[in-house]
């Protein structure tokens, strides 16, 4: 499974920051992080690094990651926002509860559904900390 990790309003800092907790973070064990931009082409220069393409190996280290980004986040004075995107839907991570971590990964995993006519998925977005109802 293949997701990319954006950490907005960033100068690359918080990402390789990101990344750096990731990688030494128990919950994320296993997954392979690669900090890139989000246009690049191999051998090429650009703008800068803009995201962290994440390969899990199953559902399971799925949770697992969005529980390190979100403790991340909660370690941090300004919390950034954190987007995680799976094949056009995007979620954003800020908490740590079970119920709300499920949810995310329900929501990264579930069958794409495809606009009328285009064929193009159906892009999605979902956050934690938004109130229940």
């Amino acid at each position: 499974m293949r997701l990319g990790i954006t950490v907005l309003d960033d100068d690359g800092g918080h990402l390789r920051a990101l990344q750096r907790w990731l990688l030494r973070d128990p919950d994320s064990a296993g997954a392979t992080l690669t900090l890139r931009g989000r246009n690049a082409t191999p051998g090429a220069m650009g703008p800068g690094l803009d995201l962290i393409d994440v390969v899990l190996s199953n559902v399971v280290a799925l949770g697992g990651l969005l529980v390190a980004v979100a403790t991340w986040r909660q370690s941090r004075a300004n919390a950034p926002r954190v987007l995680v995107e799976r094949e056009g839907v995007t979620v954003t991570v800020s908490g740590t509860d079970a119920e709300q971590i499920e949810r995310l990964v329900r929501q990264l995993t579930a069958p794409q559904t495809t606009e009328p006519g285009d064929g193009t998925p159906a892009a999605t977005a979902a956050t934690l900390d938004q109130p229940r109802s």
